[in-house]
């Protein structure tokens, strides 16, 4: 299982348009280690999401995952903050067992990953659960919050994730984008 592995590539692959630069070596280092994605693209239910005033958002298709992004204004200081969305079968774990899968996913991958904490969080009616942690691929200090809702049997994964250095100014906006999910009827 590696729902949140694949969106940490993703996350530092948004952010790595230059080829030379860190952002894109830590992609490429990670992306190597990138697995199938078949258990991805699982969700079919319109979810709705709290957009922050001046981000931007976008979805695309990398690596044969889906992804919804959501921006922050980019600047020479924060070139790299943003917030993704993907989907993956749950293949029958229970959302706590489905967290403990997901860090153990990323402590792998990535043997830099610090976990920091985790918890329950609600958006409404939805139950669902959280954790964060620290990052240091290839030297770039990244903070990561992973906000899972599990319907039907589907988790929807939010992965927010910023500079290290920016973690506290975007923390309360993080968590309030994760708590503004809601599934809106077809």
């Amino acid at each position: 299982m590696r729902n949140t592995f694949i969106s940490i590539f993703i996350l530092l692959l948004a952010v790595s348009c230059n080829t030379k630069s860190k952002y894109r070596k830590a992609a490429d280092e990670i992306a190597a280690n990138v697995p199938s994605a078949k258990n991805m693209n699982a969700g079919k239910e319109n979810y709705h999401l709290y957009v922050p005033n001046g981000w931007t958002t976008t979805q695309r298709t990398v690596y044969g995952v889906d992804y919804y992004f959501l921006s922050a204004p980019k600047t020479q200081d924060d070139p790299n903050t943003n917030i993704n969305v993907t989907t993956e079968h749950m293949q029958s774990l229970s959302l706590a067992e489905y967290r403990e899968k997901s860090i153990e996913s990323i402590q792998k991958a990535i043997p830099s990953a610090e976990l920091l904490s985790r918890g329950d969080i609600s958006a409404g009616d939805l139950k669902g659960a959280w954790y964060s942690c620290y990052l240091e691929p290839q030297g770039i200090k990244s903070k990561l919050v992973c906000y899972i809702f599990p319907k039907n049997g589907i988790a929807y994964i939010i992965t927010a994730g910023t500079q290290a250095k920016d973690a506290a100014r975007y923390s309360s906006l993080f968590d309030s984008v994760a708590k503004s999910m809601t599934f809106v009827n077809q």
